[in-house]
């Protein structure tokens, strides 16, 4: 792909990964495997309004909702057995 994205460097009081595995889609199959990666997804939407050339340091995420639970941002890497790039 072309251009790049932010990503997600550190979290705090958030799971980084919103996991649907098990759960129905609206066609009422099982999701197997669809893990979303919120932190990553949260810090892509934050450039959106941070423009990289308007030297923003930083954008407020209001609203968002979210269970708080303690993880870390090396929740977010796969596992070396897993992984498809080495």
């Amino acid at each position: 792909r072309m251009g790049q994205t932010n990503c997600a460097i550190g979290i705090s009081g958030l799971n980084p990964i919103l996991d649907y595995a098990g759960t129905l889609d609206s066609f009422k199959r099982i999701l197997r495997v669809t893990a979303i990666a919120i932190a990553d997804e949260l810090s892509s939407a934050a450039e959106l309004v941070m423009e990289k050339t308007k030297k923003c340091p930083a954008a407020i995420i209001r609203d968002y909702s979210f269970d708080a639970e303690e993880r870390t941002i090396v929740d977010l890497i796969r596992p070396e057995n897993e992984d498809l790039f080495k």
